[in-house]
């Protein structure tokens, strides 16, 4: 068991939109208040280490349920991907939590509530801040000189979409029902101040491209297979490498890298290395991480074939005639 600190870093390829609020048909930037060494206070863009850790563990979710090639009851498919729920009846008693915990490696890595049970998770997320010289008290000592290039005010802009409505296309009106178009035709002439119109004109406050977003990961007594958890789902995240929100207008498009540095022994080593276009890079000690991982995936799901009754299907809920090729 080992702990870890992961330095990653996303930059941006498209524009990206984390909400905090909207006002009317306006969308506005997470942000959050900075103290500055001259006893200022700005606000600068923050996307949410629990939006970060949230993705990562779908994705790590998907990679063990594929693997694995299970489906799970609704209870267990909550606790993987959204943490689970407290409150009800004790489902899990101590003994077999941690039975849990060995057998299900993301779970000691994300956590979970099971019952009124807390099963707490060996992984704290920072949140990923701009480097800038606004964000210099919330960065990593080895980005504040790139950080002092650069204002926050330089970094974000302001875009509108329109919403068109197709049916004032010519070329689309074909397609209606004869029954509905003379409707059409009226359309515009004698609409009601009630009526719901179908073209909106939206603004969304957005971090412009090429922008670097710092963060750090803690790891907290995880084994070699935990880890394996964690880059088994940067991995996947390499698949398809967007943040935030509205990615059906190409926002959030990323390129990730992270280093990982031992604690105990301040010993570095490259992590993993996402492009936005081509393969994902994995570091020697990352890809043996996976590998473990990997194996004890493995192994569980051999278990299963020899005795019909796996450990981490029991654990998880599968139903006992659900599908499993």
């Amino acid at each position: 068991m080992k702990n870890y600190r992961i330095f990653g870093s996303f930059v941006t390829k498209s524009p990206l939109s984390h909400i905090s609020e909207a006002i009317s048909t306006v969308s506005y930037l997470v942000q959050e208040p900075i103290l500055q060494p001259d006893g200022q206070i700005e606000e600068v863009f923050c996307y949410n280490g629990n939006a970060w850790r949230g993705q990562l563990r779908d994705l790590a979710a998907q990679y063990l349920l594929e693997k694995l090639n299970i489906q799970v009851s609704l209870d267990a498919f909550h606790l993987l991907f959204s943490g689970g729920k407290i409150g009800g009846d004790q489902s899990i008693d101590i003994a077999q939590a941690r039975m849990m915990r060995k057998t299900v490696p993301m779970i000691a890595l994300f956590g979970g509530g099971v019952g009124n049970q807390i099963l707490p998770g060996k992984m704290k997320v920072g949140s990923s801040y701009p480097v800038c010289l606004e964000a210099i008290p919330a960065l990593a000592e080895d980005k504040h000189m790139d950080a002092l290039k650069v204002s926050y005010r330089a970094l974000t802009m302001e875009k509108s979409f329109t919403r068109m409505d197709d049916s004032k296309k010519p070329d689309s009106i074909e397609y209606v029902s004869p029954i509905d178009a003379p409707q059409l035709e009226n359309d515009g002439k004698s609409k009601k101040k009630d009526e719901v119109s179908t073209q909106m004109r939206m603004t969304s406050e957005l971090i412009i491209p090429g922008v670097e977003l710092a963060h750090e990961i803690d790891l907290v007594q995880v084994s070699e297979v935990e880890l394996g958890a964690l880059v088994s789902a940067m991995h996947r995240f390499a698949q398809i490498p967007y943040i935030g929100g509205q990615s059906n207008r190409g926002h959030g498009r990323v390129s990730y890298q992270a280093k990982i540095v031992d604690s105990e022994t301040g010993e570095v080593h490259d992590l993993i290395k996402v492009s936005s276009t081509g393969l994902p890079k994995l570091s020697g000690i990352a890809q043996q991480a996976k590998d473990s991982y990997d194996a004890h995936l493995q192994a569980q799901y051999d278990a299963y074939l020899e005795r019909k009754e796996s450990e981490i299907r029991n654990l998880l809920g599968a139903p006992e005639c659900g599908s499993l090729f």
